[in-house]
């Protein structure tokens, strides 16, 4: 019986001794308030912003220019979409980036889909595959550039809209530029 009680006064002990263990020093509760105090609280503007935005596991944005994140969502569960604006003095002023899997690529949605117009097409070599940029004519008068890419078995989207009234050829060199100045594979 004496082995009995020891364990169970040992577990009275723990469970409602510490408790009672606190310090009563004030010194040790004012530096221990004066921590909590002292700690600045961030703010949203003291933060900054990323610079990095993850399209899939081996497909990443990486901005070389200052960006702002408009719309960031998921697509089916698999795949990611933002909408990002650059400074109004570029040639793109948006972009969406989009990106989906195998299953889901039929139900994809373009930001701009025109049926019964034949884009201009280029096809660029990008790493060891081919990738296009498509070029509408937008009832604006602006032109709908879409980049389209696929990595391990992912759909890469790229899509803009310029007022620049260079050829379509051009513009579709200097958008594939624009996304490979930017986008990292591996």
């Amino acid at each position: 019986m004496k082995w009995d009680t020891k364990p169970f006064l040992i577990l009275i002990l723990v469970c409602f001794g510490f408790p009672f263990c606190k310090s009563t020093d004030p010194v040790a509760k004012t530096t221990n308030e004066q921590k909590t105090k002292s700690k600045p609280v961030e703010s949203k503007q003291n933060i900054p912003l990323t610079k990095e935005l993850r399209l899939t596991y081996h497909a990443v944005w990486t901005g070389k220019e200052s960006f702002e994140v408009l719309e960031s969502t998921s697509l089916f569960g698999t795949g990611n979409q933002y909408k990002i604006q650059f400074s109004q003095d570029k040639e793109f002023s948006w972009l969406r980036l989009s990106s989906t899997d195998r299953e889901n690529q039929s139900q994809f949605r373009y930001y701009f889909k025109e049926e019964s117009q034949n884009p201009d097409v280029s096809y660029f070599i990008w790493g060891q595959k081919k990738c296009s940029v498509q070029v509408f004519r937008m009832a604006e008068g602006e032109m709908y550039l879409r980049w389209e890419g696929i990595h391990n078995g992912f759909l890469l989207v790229f899509e803009s809209s310029t007022k620049n009234t260079d050829p379509p050829k051009e513009l579709a060199k200097s958008f594939h530029n624009l996304i490979l100045k930017s986008l990292e594979v591996y």
